[in-house]
């Protein structure tokens, strides 16, 4: 058996190497007439919700950033636990940003449901790759993501959601969209017909078992989805925590036996993590670097070469990714290969 075999004959890694001509696909479609209209309005809202499950909370998490920092009055909230005072979050005009790749999570439709029964002016921008799901259908507005069918676990849903998601941001912000986002295609299928050369990469990086993925600020969007996705898709149990998280406890465990994965980030943010890899260093652990920069502050990993405040997320979830197949390649499994779930969660 060739060493990559397992890898290169699952769906999941179909999947991996379908992003670019998804996003590609996303691309081109733009930001609908009629998201537009709505997102030009987004000033006159009392607040604004910003919420799925998993890699789809996670994806939004970039554009909560922000609209938190144009003065925005927003949340970011796993849709669970907003359900648990769904009447104590509406507030005024009320908008929704609610992402789900399949529109069909469990979740996402009871909100919907709650949504239809309580009285107030409520307004729901969906986020989603099925207009004729629940999510689809029921959004008053529907972005959809254009990623096409997916095999297992989230991947080029994950990326295209938090790409219209971040499309979606910059109008509201009547911003340029990034002139970046043209140039994601033919970057990501460049990076990915060489993904070998980041799988070689991050197996001669980490021997440890105990590892950890940090980073700050647009970053965490990539840290959270890359420790769902490796329980997920590698069945391997790690962490991810802001840098100043790790700091507040867990730096204890810094030792030999221990990895971090921290991703650069970008200006200030830049050198407090560099800080953190200092200290590391001086731990004796194993901090291993993630940059997209030409000339990384510390020797690491290569992420795909983007560096604009939208697409960085993008490129440090591939290195996420693919790190899901070395894991699972390590053991013999099949990378991405549901056992105990299943692509929709159906349960609350």
């Amino acid at each position: 058996m060739s060493r990559f075999q397992l890898i290169e004959n699952a769906p999941y890694f179909a999947d991996i190497q379908a992003q670019p001509e998804a996003v590609q696909k996303l691309v081109s479609a733009g930001v609908p007439l009629a998201t537009r209209s709505l997102l030009d309005e987004m000033a006159k809202f009392d607040r604004i919700i910003l919420t799925g499950m998993g890699s789809s909370l996670n994806a939004l998490y970039p554009s909560y950033l922000r609209l938190v920092s144009a003065g925005f009055p927003v949340w970011h909230e796993d849709t669970a636990e907003l359900l648990i005072n769904i009447k104590g979050r509406l507030k005024g005009r009320t908008l929704f940003w609610v992402a789900s790749q399949s529109g069909e999570s469990a979740e996402v439709v009871q909100l919907l449901n709650e949504l239809a029964s309580v009285k107030g002016d409520v307004t729901i921008l969906g986020f989603t790759n099925y207009a004729e799901s629940s999510l689809g259908s029921r959004s008053n507005i529907l972005f959809n993501i254009q990623c096409g069918p997916e095999n297992t676990v989230s991947a080029k849903s994950y990326v295209n959601t938090l790409l219209a998601a971040g499309m979606a941001t910059s109008v509201a912000l009547s911003e340029e969209i990034d002139p970046e986002i043209f140039q994601l295609p033919k970057i990501l299928k460049t990076y990915l017909e060489n993904w070998e050369q980041c799988y070689e990469a991050l197996d001669s990086a980490i021997a440890q078992k105990r590892i950890f993925i940090i980073g700050r600020g647009e970053s965490m969007a990539a840290a959270r989805t890359g420790s769902l996705i490796i329980k997920e898709a590698a069945r391997e149990a790690l962490e991810s925590l802001t840098t100043a998280q790790f700091r507040h406890g867990p730096l204890e465990m810094a030792s030999e036996d221990v990895a971090v994965l921290i991703f650069d980030g970008y200006d200030d943010l830049r050198s407090l993590n560099s800080s953190m890899y200092k200290d590391l260093i001086r731990l004796k652990a194993n901090p291993i670097w993630i940059s997209a920069e030409a000339q990384p502050l510390h020797p690491g990993i290569s992420a795909p070469a983007l560096t604009s405040q939208l697409t960085r997320p993008i490129g440090e979830v591939i290195v996420m990714q693919i790190l899901t197949l070395v894991l699972a390649n390590r053991k013999g499994d099949e990378p991405g290969k549901f056992r105990q779930i299943s692509k929709i969660t159906t349960i609350l």
